[in-house]
């Protein structure tokens, strides 16, 4: 099979098109065909180098967001399941396993590529009306976008939620899930362009531009001087100062990225005063109810990802200089 591996970190240029033996599956195993891999921000970290998971190695291949068909069983697997579409349900270990997490993807060979082996009880029906894509590009964000702000943040209806990173793909689910929840959306994007598409696409009630607007003046214009309930930051560093001045009473500031750095100073009494709940969360750890609570939604229709482009396998080193420039509105996709 073809399959996309990188051998050491750094640049796009690491990422090489090899052809690799066909994997077979072994007992309680299953192996897809790919037919799509979505991008994550984790596979450009993994592979410039900037952060690490715990049982990376490499040579490596990467993603974790998959959708395609059973190909083939492990002997004692049921035969039925073959040909039968797909999602790949990354976390193989359940959330017990903090630091030891077993993710396709990030422990195993993940998507790039034509073929991927699973544990068996890994895969997760297709939605009937989602395309390959849209698949691939559902399970990370929605299931962040769930356990953070549903489960996390207890978000209510009627509340105002400020998400950071609009057009990322965890944002868009992030609005799209606050929305779905009956609360009103505020998001940051950093273009006209990304602005008028947050507006159209989303439906956010509020959408600013980080570069050139004063956030802080106008959402406390926009909330009566109360400021956000909920905040759903997959910036943090750069993003920390001005959000802090966002905040309602007893708001809760759920963190799960950090392309906007790593550190930030934080001017503790306002967060004392206002008795402000920080949470970090991480989708992986996320239950198997609050994952299956995920899918409803798309099984239900209810939410369903924007895709910005579709690129080949072939072309993944693209795909990656892509995100790294933040020229994309929702998710990236690579298809084999």
């Amino acid at each position: 099979m073809k399959a996309v591996r990188f051998h050491q970190t750094g640049k796009p240029d690491v990422l090489k098109l090899e052809t690799l033996p066909d994997p077979v599956p072994e007992h309680g195993e299953l192996v897809i065909r790919v037919r799509a891999a979505a991008m994550n921000r984790m596979d450009v970290f993994l592979r410039s180098g900037s952060s690490s998971m715990p049982g990376f190695s490499m040579p490596h291949t990467g993603g974790f967001d998959v959708a395609g068909d059973v190909a083939a069983v492990g002997p004692d697997g049921d035969k039925s399941l073959v040909g039968r579409a797909v999602m790949v349900k990354a976390r193989v270990t359940g959330p017990a396993a903090t630091g030891k997490l077993d993710i396709i993807g990030i422990t195993r060979p993940g998507g790039f590529a034509e073929f991927v082996r699973v544990p068996a009880n890994a895969i997760l029906p297709k939605p009937a009306h989602y395309s390959y894509d849209e698949a691939a590009a559902y399970p990370c964000v929605y299931i962040t976008a769930v356990y953070g702000l549903v489960y996390a943040a207890r978000l209510k209806p009627g509340e105002t939620v400020l998400v950071h990173g609009g057009s990322s793909g965890a944002g868009m689910a992030a609005a799209q899930v606050a929305k779905v929840a009956g609360a009103r959306v505020i998001t940051t994007v950093g273009s006209p362009e990304k602005v008028e598409m947050a507006k159209s696409l989303l439906g956010a009630d509020l959408v600013l531009n980080h570069r050139t607007d004063d956030p802080v003046a106008k959402i406390r214009d926009f909330t009566s001087g109360r400021g956000v309930d909920v905040v759903f930051d997959p910036v943090w560093g750069s993003s920390v100062a001005r959000t802090i001045e966002c905040l309602n009473w007893r708001a809760r500031w759920i963190v799960l990225g950090m392309v906007g750095g790593l550190t930030a100073e934080v001017n503790v009494l306002k967060i004392m005063f206002r008795e402000v709940t920080v949470r970090g969360i991480v989708e992986f750890l996320a239950s198997e109810d609050q994952i299956n609570a995920t899918l409803a939604l798309a099984h239900q229709n209810r939410v369903r990802p924007i895709i910005d482009r579709v690129w080949p396998l072939e072309q993944l080193a693209d795909a990656h200089r892509q995100m790294e420039a933040g020229q994309f509105f929702g998710k990236i996709v690579v298809r084999p």
